[in-house]
């Protein structure tokens, strides 16, 4: 009787025969409290460089400020909406609904979005790398080496510490997850009502962080709910059949609210995205196989949680070792069937890492068993070969990684591929510094009532407040309706939409900028016309304004 996937009498007899730990003491036996100095040095390890990344890449990405307006204006008692309610029907251009609600409660108490979604996220990071380290240390108790090298994994994988700003809730769904799996295969002593309980505030967080977030808790919930019933195991199916009721009530209950309120069963951003198609598969295999060219120690966590899920399966139990390979292969088939993300570090592969590392750790003990040294150069090797990136230093020619390039805006543009994620980045940051520019100067200079007409609608939006007609189709239902481009773009931008496309809508503007004095007026298109609007922030800047 009993559900524990960490008792040591479930161990092999074999392994009560280990060598002695590395820090002197007797390895204690797997399920068994981690030496003190193990599991601190362990912390250091990852939180070390898992910070000096944090403050490396801290960012703002342009999107996070489509949420940012949305929050504005329900903090203001407009509700969750982008455009006045008054001029336009209200369409869900946001996919965080919880993560909107946060703002909008940070701008009611004074707190600004720019600095609250740093806070939180970069504390969602701090506490899922240390309880994941925590729960490692636990499990391999007995493999130091192993608990050492995982944790050094974990703190260097570039994506981790780049979506712990950026000021979307990538990081806060992520810390939810491992919250939830380390919950649902926790130790079941105790009032199962009581676990229940906290498993089931988890899913609903976790359900309304992200629109896509409801599929990690079957992934996560599935495992335990299974395992439990077949082994008859109450104390295991109960509280994870109790919260992914629970999920399900907030989910639908969600959608019904959605319902009421946009109109549409599923997000606006989901419309814009191609759906489950051959051609979205292609692009997210590209982007899948991408991130791991670019950073091959992803890679090698991917072949590492399987094997270590194979290889541990007796030590944690079936459903541990399912639901890590469950969340791993579940997570990266969902990158790839959504047709991927144009942005920077593999953004959606950051939920799937964490668990990635924790099979790793699986297969590292198993290595453990041969050799000491070699697991702990495994470890060293592998974490080089992902934070190596971060430095734009590559293992793998540039040649190869732009086989599987994916941001096609940048071709149909006519722009140089970007094989670097470190540059990709840097566009990302510098583009959305770009926008809050030109949407502060328009704040300042253009009339009331103005509209615009453009394809970034985050920063610019969010500092103009203007109408905005968005060709790319997040915030404006007509263009996410259409059929995608024959030809494909980059994620996101498969229905976008020219200029031109808005006319009927008598827009006050069709594009915006920023530029020198000097280089003024920018190329002219037939039938519209250029003018000057007043100075940009810069000395020497002018904002101009494309007119139909």
């Amino acid at each position: 009787m009993g559900s524990s996937s960490h008792e040591p009498a479930r161990e092999p007899a074999r392994e009560s025969a280990r060598e002695p730990a590395a820090l002197g003491a007797p390895s204690p036996g797997p399920g068994a409290a981690a030496p003190r100095g193990l599991l601190w040095f362990a912390l250091a390890l990852a939180l070390v460089p898992f910070g000096l990344l944090v403050h490396r890449f801290d960012f703002l990405c342009d999107d996070a400020f489509i949420t940012f307006r949305y929050s504005r204006n329900l903090a203001e008692g407009l509700g969750l909406v982008y455009n006045p309610p008054q001029l336009e029907a209200p369409v869900e251009g946001y996919s965080e609904f919880l993560w909107a609600g946060l703002m909008a409660l940070g701008m009611k108490l004074g707190v600004g979005p720019e600095i609250l979604s740093r806070v939180l996220s970069v504390l969602a990071g701090l506490l899922m790398v240390s309880a994941l380290v925590r729960a490692i240390a636990r499990r391999y108790a007995d493999a130091p080496a192993a608990v050492l090298a995982s944790a050094l994994l974990l703190g260097t994988a570039p994506p981790l510490a780049v979506w712990s700003t950026g000021g979307m809730a990538t990081m806060p769904t992520a810390a939810l997850a491992v919250a939830l799996f380390l919950v649902a295969h926790g130790a079941p002593a105790g009032n199962w009502r009581r676990r229940a309980l906290l498993l089931g505030l988890i899913t609903a967080g976790l359900t309304l962080m992200r629109a896509d977030a409801a599929l990690l808790v079957a992934l996560i919930l599935t495992p335990p709910i299974i395992a439990g019933l077949v082994r008859r195991d109450e104390r295991q199916w109960r509280p994870a059949l109790a919260a992914a009721g629970s999920g399900a009530l907030v989910f639908f209950g969600h959608m019904a609210w959605r319902y009421s309120v946009y109109g549409d069963w599923v997000p606006n951003t989901a419309r814009v995205k191609l759906g489950l198609t051959g051609a979205a598969a292609e692009r997210g295999l590209d982007y899948v196989v991408s991130a791991w060219l670019s950073m091959p120690g992803l890679g090698l966590l991917t072949v590492g949680a399987l094997a270590g899920a194979w290889c541990s399966r007796r030590r944690l139990g079936a459903a541990e070792a399912s639901g890590v390979a469950a969340m791993v292969i579940g997570g990266t088939a969902y990158a790839i069937s959504s047709g991927g993300d144009f942005m920077c570090f593999a953004r959606f592969l950051v939920p799937v890492i964490p668990f990635a590392v924790l099979g790793t750790a699986g297969a590292l003990a198993c290595l453990e068993r041969r050799s000491r040294a070699v697991t702990l150069l495994a470890g060293v090797g592998a974490a080089a070969l992902s934070v190596s990136a971060a430095f734009d230093v590559h293992a793998v020619p540039e040649t190869a990684r732009l086989a599987f390039h994916f941001r096609h805006n940048q071709t149909l543009m006519g722009v140089r591929p970007s094989a670097s994620e470190v540059e990709q980045w840097r566009n990302m940051s510098d583009r959305a510094g770009y926008w809050a520019e030109v949407g502060r100067a328009l704040a300042q200079h253009a009339p009331p009532g103005s509209s615009l007409v453009y394809g970034a609608v985050g920063a610019i939006g969010y500092h103009s407040n203007l109408f905005i007609h968005d060709r790319n189709g997040l915030v404006t239902r007509e263009v996410a309706l259409r059929p995608p481009h024959k030809v494909l773009r980059s994620p996101g931008h498969d229905k976008a939409v020219p200029p031109e496309f808005f006319l009927r809508h008598d827009p006050t503007f069709l594009d915006a900028g920023l530029c020198a004095a000097a280089a003024f007026p920018p190329p002219q298109k037939a039938g519209t016309r250029v003018e000057a609007l007043g100075p940009g922030e810069r000395p020497g800047s002018v904002l101009w304004v494309q007119r139909p």
